[in-house]
């Protein structure tokens, strides 16, 4: 085990993403971890060598960033602690920055501007922490009017371009959404876009004739495609339906073009579609990974988004539509690294109990295997609606820079593989995918280079209750276990969970109530004299989702019980740990417990 290898280095490699340009054209700005937590920085496109330079400087993560129309403000979003309150606050001319909401306790979802830059819509749970009413705020005067008593969950979709209606999205649960139009002078609201069944709704954005809305959507599909939907009546026109789900998309300012990021088995495909000849042109060849946050050149002639690939940490890059070129505008720092040390995965597919092939990214560390095998961690995605994706992930390179070998599935429930493939485990066809584990386990465990005694299984939130569960309903297969933040107890996650999250999860988990005895029956915290092998656990103390309750009851459960368990708490951060220091501490503690254990 090369144990002189430190998390340290890891850890300190930087990125960049969510690039977006100025009104002028000439600036750049987006979100760099350079100084050790997200804030917003900015590039001077006409001078290249004058690098990045930092514009706001706080403790806490900043998540989104939007440019007011027409005028070198910036708006940007940020939660306190990881609390996930977001605050909204205003960059005037990339110096002073102003709060514009400031309500610790409440939840604010950024919608958007209206076209002349002088209102912005968002959704929030002023009053009700339920609920998720529309605002409509006058931002030179800071006064928020509410427009929409909502009874769910609803974000801003679209905004008409006279700011006279709102595209609301309803979430009933993550694959059962619905769209509604709101008549902003009257609170009246209306369906929109008849739906024949569940379906997703994702990237909306209204045209400037007010005529029509473009979206993604699987609505009467199993995968996301590109349609056009009346603005009237919501009647939908299929732009673009391949067999992937495409993910994100971008309307150039001019109209004229739409760029598009599709997932082809995890990986991302980058295009733009002519809209009046209905043509489409392929990027030229970019690293292996994941691509998001697309934003168009006022001209329309260039096109920012962020790629983060096995081998490359994330960063800005720019695709010029004049001659075809796509260039890295951003080099985040590697922290020392050659690339050449980092490793690509391997897209395999391993049998299950059904007979389905399960998608996976294999990684193994260079040189060959010692004679007895590789000791090895599975690791299980969040969620469960989400999919791993081969994006740069220090915490994986740091394992297999340790001599470790990972193996990364996407079990029957997650997201990128079409609609059908992620309901395989809602509600009562929970355990289905945590056989897929007990699967991924078995076929990594017969592979020559691997030591199948020696196998760890490693996840957060949603992924660290499967790995609760893998080693309740089969403890025999472990040699040890990592949770970060995981569910152990259905019914005490209910109970403490953000009310405003608890209508979305019943969707997914099953409701408290009517299916009480199966969340009963699923939770391993009833299950805990099962566990056999040695468990870390890492949870962040303001998690509004999975509360530290959820740790805290598996970690007594086990101590009472004699075995070895590591707890680590940090106080300053929620769902996820962002600060570099923080998590240059819990990594370090975990690679100590997996070479003392593993």
């Amino acid at each position: 085990m090369a144990h002189s290898i430190s998390v340290e280095q890891f850890l300190n490699v930087r990125g960049a993403t969510t690039p977006k340009f100025a009104p002028d054209g000439r600036t750049l700005a987006c979100l760099s971890n350079e100084s050790g937590v997200w804030q917003v920085w900015a590039l001077d496109l006409a001078d290249p060598g004058a690098g990045p330079r930092q514009l706001t400087f706080h403790d806490d993560a900043v998540s989104d960033i939007a440019y007011a129309p027409g005028r070198d403000d910036l708006l940007y979003v940020m939660d306190s602690g990881g609390d996930e309150r977001h605050q909204f606050h205003l960059l005037l001319g990339g110096a002073e920055s102003r709060p514009l909401t400031d309500h610790p306790a409440v939840m604010h979802n950024w919608g958007g501007w209206s076209r002349d830059g002088r209102q912005i819509a968002f959704t929030a749970n002023r009053r009700d922490p339920a609920l998720m009413d529309a605002f409509v705020m006058d931002v030179a005067g800071g006064t928020a009017t509410r427009v929409f008593d909502a009874d769910g969950w609803y974000t801003i979709a679209a905004i008409a371009p006279d700011m006279s209606r709102l595209l609301l999205l309803e979430s009933i649960g993550s694959s059962d959404q619905e769209l509604h139009l709101l008549t902003v002078a009257t609170g009246e609201r209306q369906p929109f876009a008849h739906n024949a069944g569940r379906c997703r709704y994702q990237c909306c954005r209204w045209r400037a004739d007010g005529a029509g809305i473009y979206a993604l959507t699987n609505q009467g599909r199993d995968h996301l495609g590109i349609a056009l939907l009346d603005a009237a009546g919501g009647e939908l026109v299929w732009l673009h339906t391949p067999d992937n789900d495409v993910e994100e998309i971008a309307l150039s300012r001019d109209e004229t073009r739409l760029a598009s990021v599709t997932n082809v088995d995890g990986y991302a495909r980058l295009a733009v579609h002519d809209l009046a000849s209905g043509g489409m042109t392929t990027a030229p060849a970019l690293p292996p990974g994941k691509i998001t946050a697309l934003d168009w050149s006022p001209d329309g002639g260039r096109l920012a988004f962020a790629l983060s690939g096995s081998t490359h940490n994330s960063d800005i890059w720019l695709w010029d539509l004049a001659d075809g070129k796509v260039r890295q505008l951003t080099h985040s720092d590697r922290a020392g690294a050659d690339r050449d040390d980092w490793i690509e995965p391997e897209l395999i597919h391993f049998p299950t109990f059904d007979d389905r092939r399960i998608p996976a990214f294999l990684y193994l560390p260079p040189g060959p295997a010692p004679a007895a095998g590789l000791p090895a961690v599975i690791f299980v995605h969040g969620g469960p609606e989400s999919q791993y994706l081969p994006e740069f992930r220090p915490d994986i390179q740091f394992l297999l820079a340790r001599g470790y070998a990972v193996l990364a599935p996407n079990v029957r429930g997650s997201t990128g593989y079409g609609a059908a493939y992620a309901a395989l485990d809602d509600v009562h066809k929970r355990m289905d995918s945590v056989a897929d584990l007990k699967h991924a386990r078995l076929w990594l465990g017969a592979r020559a280079d691997i030591d199948d005694a020696r196998i760890a299984v490693y996840g957060g939130s949603y992924g660290g209750f499967m790995v609760l569960a893998a080693i309740t309903e089969y403890p025999d297969l472990w040699k040890t276990a990592v949770n970060f933040y995981g569910i152990a107890d259905f019914q005490t996650f209910f109970e403490r969970t953000g009310p405003w999250r608890r209508k979305h999860r019943a969707m997914e988990y099953g409701d408290p109530v009517r299916d009480a005895d199966f969340l009963r029956s699923i939770s391993p915290i009833h299950k805990v004299d099962r566990i056999e092998v040695p468990l870390f656990v890492a949870q962040g103390l303001t998690d509004p989702r999975v509360p530290p309750h959820e740790s805290e009851q598996i970690v007594a459960a086990l101590r009472d019980r004699g075995l070895p368990v590591d707890y680590v708490t940090v106080p300053d951060e929620g769902h996820g740990f962002v600060k570099r220091a923080n998590r240059i501490r819990i990594y370090g503690a975990m690679a100590e417990f997996l070479d003392r254990y593993l």
